[in-house]
């Protein structure tokens, strides 16, 4: 809400659920705004009565980094959470957290209640420094597998799900050492897993933190998918020395705390897309537009990793990449398609570029839940593929012959999100396809797609032939001030005409009513000198014009 978007966003409308060890201190200064405030406080609803008073610094710490209100801000911490002004939070012990995250989406039927954060698991190690049992590493557990059919079966919910702080700890059936370090609920498919990573004093040189738990999973998925800021975080306190206290500060690390500042950003991302979209994202598309738009992080250690990785995923989390994204689907409806494939169907879809730059594309779908302790747990493997006459570009993959960190490109026939990214002499028009292997479970599957890049996308071929076999009048030419686009074709009404820049993002727009040969005048004094694209909305598709300011 601060951001260079000015987009002024707190997380209205949206309910979270925090379940963690005991209940947030809701009479804390941050919380409450202290004796004097009189505005908005965020609700808190201790949601397992029983429990009521079990307080905890833990959650109270991880609920700061969602809604703190920054009563303490210094030169060295602001303590303001990412979404301050959410319609409410529910608090839960962790004891019976699938049963109670089920009974809130079905027995409630609340479907504001889209977002939950879940900042705990099992450490590698157990009270007294032995390992767990091996099982309980990368394994697909029953608790992924629940949550799986949960997030399956009610799509607009998103479960984040902190990635662990067992980094820097080794066990003895270990293949690869900073390696395989996942255990519980972080190996379920439809989660967001969520690592930590450092930067400096001014918010640069971004690292992986070293005690950041990696992945793989042992089927070879790319876990974590980001990572979020986890380390040295000025936090709200609560200790049970002093239990009345609402006025206690800590600085804290974590992908405790890491995992709440991702999921309080999409808050954020979802009270942008109700506002332009009038409807919540799916939960498998909120995944996909962090991971779309997520920062590489190129270094671990003396280690290359870039591109997705086991220790950050996708990258770093980037919440004004992603609003940009969410605000150019407005004007070109093809940047964010959620959609239904069916049995021995393929979607496809065509982009159009304008100059060279980078091409994006990333499929997520939530996955039908697998059996507890499969070795293979997906289900619908879906395939994204990107042509360009002879060449086919495929996604990104971990290797499943032995455990390393840096993806590779291939077929990828483990992960539920995919990706593929084209910079090299991109040019002309590119064919991007979804398609399946086998059989779909239930005969289809939902999936989202997102793609950015510097150009347009279409729905059909016929679309990007409109670019020669139709034309339009564009005056004057070049334009100063203003110009005018009129059609050349009585039979060929057009509608929107928005203007981009050569990159793909919007500029302004013009819309009639409906579809009319009526000219379209744009008044572009303010831009400054240079080449621009016109996009022509007719019935039959976009037709793209580029134009000369003065």
């Amino acid at each position: 809400y601060g951001g260079k978007l000015r987009l002024s966003l707190k997380g209205e409308g949206i309910q979270m659920g925090i379940w963690d060890a005991g209940h947030i201190f809701a009479n804390h200064d941050e919380f409450t705004g202290g004796a004097d405030f009189a505005g908005y406080q965020v609700p808190i609803e201790i949601a397992d009565s029983t429990a009521a008073y079990i307080w905890g610094g833990h959650p109270t710490a991880v609920a700061s980094i969602v809604i703190a209100k920054g009563v303490l801000d210094n030169d060295k911490y602001d303590i303001r959470g990412v979404s301050p002004q959410l319609a409410k939070v529910y608090s839960y012990d962790w004891e019976s957290d699938v049963f109670e995250i089920f009974e809130q989406l079905q027995t409630n039927n609340n479907t504001d209640f889209i977002l939950s954060n879940h900042s705990y698991g099992y450490p590698l190690t157990d009270s007294n420094g032995e390992p767990i049992p091996d099982e309980f590493i990368g394994n697909y557990s029953l608790w992924s597998s629940l949550i799986d059919e949960i997030t399956f079966t009610y799509p607009y919910y998103l479960h984040v799900a902190a990635g662990g702080n067992d980094g820097n700890k080794s066990y003895p059936s270990q293949s690869v050492v900073g390696l395989d370090q996942l255990t519980g609920s972080t190996t379920a498919k439809n989660v967001l897993t969520v690592g930590s990573f450092s930067m400096d004093d001014n918010s640069k040189n971004i690292t992986p933190t070293g005690f950041s738990s990696a992945g793989p999973t042992n089927d070879f998925r790319i876990k974590p998918e980001i990572c979020a800021a986890g380390q040295y975080l000025g936090a709200a306190a609560w200790d049970q020395s002093n239990p009345e206290a609402t006025g206690s500060y800590i600085a804290t690390s974590g992908t405790s705390f890491a995992a709440p500042g991702a999921a309080a950003g999409v808050a954020l991302l979802q009270q942008l897309h109700k506002k332009t979209h009038n409807t919540f994202m799916r939960g498998a598309t909120a995944k996909a537009l962090l991971c779309h738009t997520a920062d590489d992080i190129l270094q671990w250690g003396e280690l290359d990793i870039t591109g997705p990785d086991t220790k950050t995923g996708y990258g770093a989390i980037n919440l004004e990449k992603a609003a940009t994204v969410i605000q150019k689907d407005v004007s070109e409806n093809n940047t964010i398609v959620e959609f239904q494939l069916n049995e021995n169907t393929t979607k496809t879809l065509y982009f159009k570029t304008f100059e060279e730059g980078t091409l994006t594309a990333t499929l997520s779908w939530y996955d039908p839940h697998a059996p507890e302790n499969a070795t293979i747990t997906l289900v619908n493997d879906l395939d994204l593929r990107i042509q360009q006459e002879s060449t086919t570009f495929f996604p990104w993959k971990l290797p499943t012959d032995a455990q390393q960190a840096v993806a590779v490109l291939g077929d990828n026939s483990v992960d539920n999100l995919e990706q593929i990214k084209i910079s090299n002499n991109l040019g002309g028009v590119y064919k991007i396809e979804v398609s399946h292997k086998n059989s779909l479970q239930y005969g289809s599957q939902e999936a989202s797609l997102i793609i950015t890049g510097p150009g347009l996308v279409v729905t059909s071929l016929a679309a990007v032939r409109n670019l020669n076999e139709h034309d339009f009048l564009i005056s004057p030419m070049p334009a100063n001030d203003f110009f005018t686009v009129a059609t050349l074709d009585n039979t060929l009404p057009f509608r929107n005409v928005v203007l981009l820049t050569l990159k793909g993002s919007q500029i302004t727009q013009v819309k009639k009513e409906s579809f009319s040969l009526k000219p379209i005048r744009l008044d572009v004094g303010f831009l400054p000198r240079g080449a621009y694209v016109v996009a022509i909305e007719t019935p039959f598709g976009s037709v793209f014009k580029r134009v000369i300011i003065n």
